[in-house]
């Protein structure tokens, strides 16, 4: 049996007391952050073995807020990246109504002061991709936007609620870039993907997949109350979509129960977040799962080979891990179920050995058995049947998603992770951004890092 380096990670907190804690993206050797609570995006530069934090725009005046997950690219020629950001989704995923949900674009000027501009409105968009799906990205980027939910039939007054737009099935959009980003960002010719029907769509994987049909392009891994899909381009450019699992069977959530004024009691099913890793030399060979949306069921799904596609038919699933309910004890009041909640999968070579492992996002709070812990990020690594050959935690913090990045340049990967903390929700004890620096791993020179926007 080959021996597996044991993983190995030194943390240092780069902010601590943030008051807030939701996403955490990697652009070049910084990091930005955005969250729900205090409602703005900052920015974390590195230099020097040292980091430096600073705003760039608050969500939380002019009517705007909640900015929730993002994406960067360089839609200028100046030293700092644009940003796009989605945000004003509703009160909940409960409680979206159809005017509800926006895209804006932050742009900076040369000294990094951000400015924004709204470019889409889309009803509960939960997450934003920048890249290049139908088009090559030299003839004008692109922006694919992913709702949590649907829309409710104009008129009624669940449409000012959002109740049923819950399970209302609904398409990505994506919206071509104009050579001026301060133009219309269109939506783009995408025929058929407004055929492409899901419900609670959490998490996504952009990437040019080999053996797809247009692998040119990047198209998507989907986790959604279905399951898992890949959706793209096919051939004649009319998108397709490809079943890969199913995902755990609906069932209802024991910490949300049944939403005030909502007539029934949600169910959440299939996948919630996703990672694709590269195992035994083979690209988008292994897929680790938290499921369902907000779930306690780490999967593994490892592809079926005789086929030219990795998506021509579905993945073999096998579930490594059913995580505990936590019990905690509320400072202010009794007892609370919570659902033990796997929030953030990333996949990337962490130990140089050419293949890839797998880290999971658990937002706590932290099981009162010491030795089934709920908190945290997990490091799984899988051999190329599903079987996971080592599993250790890596850190016992809130965790509610992992940028990968190599801070020093030491061609070891290192990722940072913020808290889990949104007022009316889940709520960390303490909220950090925090750094976790590579010890054991193999040099490699120009090591593959991941987007921060995927899963």
């Amino acid at each position: 049996m080959t021996a597996h380096a044991r993983p190995a990670f030194t943390p240092e907190t780069i902010a601590s007391d943030t008051g807030d804690g939701y996403w955490v993206h990697r652009t070049g050797a910084g990091l930005v952050t955005s969250g729900l609570t205090r409602q703005k995006v900052e920015r974390y530069g590195h230099s020097n073995g040292s980091w430096t934090r600073s705003d760039v725009f608050d969500f939380g005046t002019g009517g705007l807020n909640k900015p929730v997950a993002l994406d960067h690219a360089r839609l200028g020629t100046g030293p700092h990246p644009d940003l796009v950001v989605c945000h004003n989704y509703g009160q909940c995923m409960f409680g979206c109504g159809n005017d509800d949900g926006k895209i804006s674009w932050l742009k900076p000027d040369a000294n990094g002061a951000y400015t924004r501009k709204e470019v889409a409105s889309l009803v509960a968009t939960h997450r934003v991709r920048l890249g290049g799906f139908t088009r090559d990205p030299a003839q004008g980027l692109q922006l694919a936007a992913f709702p949590v939910v649907g829309r409710a039939a104009p008129g009624t007054p669940e449409a000012e609620k959002g109740e049923k737009g819950f399970l209302t099935p609904y398409s990505p959009v994506l919206y071509d870039i104009p050579a001026d980003p301060a133009g219309e960002w269109r939506p783009a010719s995408a025929p058929g993907l407004d055929r492409l029907k899901f419900r609670i769509i959490h998490a996504v994987v952009a990437g040019r997949f080999p053996g797809t049909p247009r692998p040119d392009l990047q198209s998507f891994v989907v986790a959604s109350h279905s399951g898992l899909d890949w959706i793209g381009p096919g051939r004649d450019g009319v998108w397709i979509r490809r079943h890969i699992g199913d995902g755990v069977p609906p069932r209802a959530s024991q910490e949300i129960g049944r939403p005030p004024n909502y007539k029934e009691t949600p169910l959440f099913g299939g996948s919630g977040n996703v990672a694709v890793g590269r195992i035994g030399g083979q690209a988008a060979s292994c897929i680790v799962t938290v499921e369902p949306f907000h779930g306690n069921t780490v999967a593994v799904y490892t592809r079926p080979w005789g086929t030219g596609s990795p998506f021509e038919r579905p993945w073999e699933r096998r579930v490594v891990k059913v995580f505990p309910q936590p019990i905690e004890s509320d400072e202010e009041g009794p007892k609370k179920s919570y659902d033990a909640v796997g929030h953030h999968v990333v996949a990337a070579d962490f130990d140089g050995d050419g293949d890839d492992e797998f880290l999971i996002a658990m937002r706590g709070p932290q099981n009162s058995d010491p030795n089934e812990p709920t908190q945290g990020v997990l490091y799984l690594k899988a051999d190329s049947t599903g079987r996971v050959v080592v599993r250790e935690w890596v850190s016992g913090d809130s965790t509610a998603h992992i940028a990968v990045l190599d801070a020093n340049g030491d061609g070891r990967l290192d990722f940072a992770t913020t808290s889990y903390h949104t007022v009316g929700y889940y709520k960390s004890r303490k909220t950090e951004v925090r750094l976790f620096r590579n010890t054991f791993a193999r040099p490699v020179a120009d090591p593959v890092i991941p987007s921060s926007a995927d899963g």
